[in-house]
């Protein structure tokens, strides 16, 4: 499932990283493990049993941030990072900085997380081919397939990466299925229209999810579906802004008016001067009247908090880049996404102005108001 809005995910454990991916565990994902263990001590389980159990959830759980890294290597090489990858009790999430606009790049981003399960699912069966068990696939057989013994394990972790495939193709906008759908249907009505047909179907399927997730008693289900519910429509209502934001540019918004602080100014002054300012980010210049960095309130605030004889070069960041004032609003915005909170905004070698997070927060509220 590739990237989504909720702030929940920050509340994330790092636990490693890969080609610069840091993969991250929601501290809610232990539910699952102790909900796993719990029941199987109330049901009289063998603590074999459970053990089995709890080792097949975590390795589910590796297939499906291989299933991330899928999405998140791909769009890697279409030049879109991704900010990390984060397991929950309800799967995975590639916190993609930004989907392909390319209706083709977009399909394939979305199907090489199932192409991995696929591949999962592929080897599985070759290595139970190998051991002489494929009788095991049988219908009779996975009937009675359980964790009282290791015999199970390899059939069941098969039909679970079969089935997280055949899951993440519904096409339920902004499942993997759903991005397929919303790829192809962008090749004849555009990305917003086919954003919003996509999102109304998989609105209804979720509507079902939740029905059946209700009916039945699987409550999982349920949870998913209202998750996806709702991330479809924040989707939705980004790929819209993304829309109206296409025509501005950085020249319709940026700061003419703030004041830069020399790098060797304390930190008690420096404070003193930006109270006067609306701004939460100022350029920093050196000795010779160069811009060298940027500081934000922030900075100033946690370096007094700190030491009081702190200067402004103690604190502030060194990367600054500079953006032409015809620069595309949403490229700019992508950029501030990353480690940059502010940039000069430039032309003909003449600085004019800063362009922050915040200014292009609240531009976007008066935007979309």
């Amino acid at each position: 499932m590739p990237s989504s809005p909720f702030a929940m995910f920050e509340n994330a454990w790092y636990i490693g990283s890969f080609s610069r991916i840091p993969v991250k565990i929601h501290w809610t994902f232990l539910l699952i493990v102790l909900y796993v263990i719990g029941t199987g001590l109330s049901d009289g389980a063998t603590m074999m049993e459970i053990a089995i159990e709890v080792a097949f959830i975590l390795t589910i759980f590796v297939c499906v941030v291989l299933h991330e890294f899928g999405h998140a290597l791909t769009a890697q090489r279409f030049g879109i990072k991704t900010e990390d990858i984060i397991l929950l009790p309800i799967g995975g999430v590639a916190r993609l900085r930004n989907m392909p606009e390319k209706p083709m790049q977009e399909l394939i981003v979305a199907v090489m997380g199932p192409v991995v399960n696929v591949a999962i699912a592929i080897l599985l069966g070759l290595l139970l081919y190998s051991l002489g068990r494929l009788d095991q696939l049988s219908p009779e057989s996975l009937e009675q397939l359980s964790f009282e013994n290791w015999q199970s394990f390899l059939p069941l972790l098969l039909m679970s990466n079969v089935m997280l495939v055949l899951f993440n193709m519904i096409p339920a906008f902004p499942m993997d299925g759903g991005r397929v759908l919303r790829a192809l249907l962008s090749m004849g009505v555009g990305r917003l229209k086919a954003t919003r047909i996509a999102t109304l179907i998989g609105q209804a399927i979720c509507l079902v999810l939740v029905g059946v997730g209700l009916y039945y008693g699987a409550y999982t289900l349920a949870l998913i579906g209202v998750f996806i519910f709702f991330s479809a429509t924040q989707e939705y209502r980004s790929v819209a802004l993304d829309t109206a934001l296409k025509a501005k540019t950085v020249r319709d918004c940026y700061n003419k008016d703030v004041p830069a602080l020399t790098e060797f100014l304390g930190l008690t002054d420096a404070f003193e001067t930006i109270m006067h300012h609306r701004h939460s980010h100022f350029p920093v210049i050196n000795l010779y009247g160069q811009y060298c960095g940027w500081v934000s309130v922030l900075q100033i605030r946690e370096g007094l908090r700190r030491n009081q004889d702190l200067r402004i070069g103690d604190v502030c960041s060194r990367t600054l880049l500079t953006m032409h004032p015809d620069t595309a609003l949403t490229t700019a915005l992508n950029t501030l996404a990353g480690d940059a909170e502010m940039v000069l905004v430039g032309e003909n070698e003449q600085v004019l102005g800063t362009l922050d997070r915040d200014t292009i927060r609240q531009f976007i509220e008066r935007v979309s108001s």
